[in-house]
């Protein structure tokens, strides 16, 4: 398959199939390449993995062994919000969404 013609738009939406074997061949948590040939040219189409899944899995088990217990610190913002005290610093939340702008502009 010629991929010179491959409408870059069309494809950017395929991200989700990113990380899954092809053609039955096992997943590992390694780099991985996969070569599929054409008989019909011999041609050889080459698909290089990097170790980005693994780096998913480590975050998501490091996020299961997270145990944080916030009911004492949402019971004061319950209690602070209900009888008005409660105080909204707006540079703190312009900071705030910066940073993730920031964040999310490197992907």
């Amino acid at each position: 398959m010629d991929i010179k013609t491959i409408n870059p738009q069309a494809v950017g939406g395929r991200n989700s199939d990113a990380g899954k074997p092809i053609n039955g061949e096992k997943a590992t948590d390694s780099n991985q390449s996969i070569a599929m040939s054409d008989t019909s040219n011999n041609s050889v189409d080459k698909v290089t993995l990097t170790d980005v899944q693994s780096q998913i899995r480590a975050l998501e088990d490091k996020a299961k062994n997270v145990h944080a217990d916030n009911s004492d610190r949402i019971a004061q913002l319950r209690e602070a919000i209900s009888s008005g005290s409660y105080q909204v610093d707006a540079q703190k939340v312009a900071d705030k969404l910066m940073q993730t702008e920031v964040l999310f502009a490197r992907f």
